[in-house]
């Protein structure tokens, strides 16, 4: 993964489901190249407005559980420049993004034990991501069953003839078979 491009990780990080996941989450944001995008992915996956309404200090050595402390603490450190995928509706809701902009305005400057980088509140600019199909589970025979081992969301199906045969197995069970009598 390390050396994948930064699309096939942010296509990834979309495909985590929850806490199972934070190890692989954790790993990506405390990777030098990790891309922007995927960072606010994971900023928002985190749930930022549980540390808003309950301000604590940031553990000085965040593990996997500790995403939001990870981000912040490596954005202090020059990490998370590089922003050449756009952060796109699937990686934060919009109205997430409003209501953890609302949560940070109505404290008091200075009030937080941290500070959240006024980008991530704000997430623009970058490239729509264009992740070819050689690198998509949804596409590559050879990926998609390390995505499913991993429990990351992918079809049921492999691509290919297993996935072709399930949709049709799929639809004559939703409506039927028709009957040779009528």
């Amino acid at each position: 993964m390390k050396s994948s491009p930064q699309e096939l990780w942010l296509e990834t990080i979309r495909r985590t489901r929850g806490p199972e996941h934070d190890t692989l989450v954790h790993w990506m944001i405390s990777q030098t190249q990790c891309d922007f995008a995927v960072a606010v992915h994971a900023f928002f996956r985190s749930d930022p407005g549980q540390y808003l309404d309950v301000p604590r200090p940031l553990p000085t050595r965040p593990g996997p559980s500790d995403i939001f402390a990870q981000l912040l603490l490596n954005w202090d450190t020059g990490y998370y420049r590089s922003h050449q995928l756009a952060v796109e509706r699937q990686d934060v809701d919009p109205r997430q993004l409003v209501r953890i902009n609302q949560k940070v305005m109505a404290r008091a400057r200075g009030s937080l034990p941290f500070n959240i980088p006024r980008r991530f509140l704000d997430p623009e600019g970058g490239s729509p991501s264009q992740l070819a199909a050689h690198l998509s589970p949804d596409e590559s025979v050879h990926l998609w069953p390390i995505y499913s081992e991993l429990g990351l969301r992918v079809h049921k199906a492999p691509p290919g003839l297993a996935r072709k045969l399930a949709h049709i197995r799929d639809f004559f069970f939703r409506f039927g078979v028709p009957s040779r009598a009528s």
